[in-house]
């Protein structure tokens, strides 16, 4: 019995110092060049000024990019035909929009962008017909991919609950039902 409060102020703890990690980085960053405009992400990463040589990767980069945004772009309402039942709230730290999951199959979202110290922050999200992980990123320790599956059924029972946070990029990721969703954007 011991074990199990145990385990239960653990998590307690562990999500209430990543809110306020995550409280302290949002104020941090909306001094920063890097703050996104309007809570959109612009699948685009915020790009400095290059040498002409890296001008090449940089074109590509910003056509996968592209080629990602096309593919399933980021809500930021919910429309009535929208089959989806459930959504991740993508949080870059403003709240950035929302990923629908699919209804069938499943698919992966990169998520890129330009971090205050010039290097490039990646994340790929996987989505399937319940839930989401944290599929790759390039920060150090990959502790976000390492914190397994987000599902409908057990986001209640895990130790950070609904959310995948990646703490060196300041990204959170948030699964969250359609109800919570609309509640959400109608504030």
């Amino acid at each position: 019995m011991k074990k199990k409060y145990w385990i239960a102020g653990t998590a307690a703890v562990i999500v209430l110092i990543a809110a306020i990690v995550l409280l302290l980085m949002q104020n941090n960053n909306n001094n920063s060049e890097s703050r996104i405009q309007n809570s959109e992400l612009n699948a685009e990463a915020i790009y400095t000024a290059v040498p002409d040589v890296e001008k090449k990767k940089e074109e590509t980069v910003k056509e996968t990019a592209e080629a990602e945004k096309k593919e399933q772009p980021f809500l930021v309402q919910i429309t009535e035909n929208d089959p989806a039942t459930a959504y991740v709230l993508v949080r870059m730290p403003n709240p950035v929009g929302l990923l629908p999951l699919p209804t069938e199959g499943e698919y992966s979202r990169t998520i890129r962008i330009q971090m205050a110290d010039g290097s490039e922050a990646v994340n790929v999200l996987h989505l399937t017909t319940d839930g989401f992980r944290m599929e790759d990123a390039n920060c150090e320790g990959h502790d976000c991919v390492k914190q397994g599956e987000v599902t409908l059924a057990n986001r209640e029972d895990r130790i950070l609950s609904n959310m995948i946070i990646c703490l060196p990029h300041q990204l959170s990721a948030e699964l969250i039902t359609r109800e919570e969703a609309e509640q959400m954007l109608s504030r």
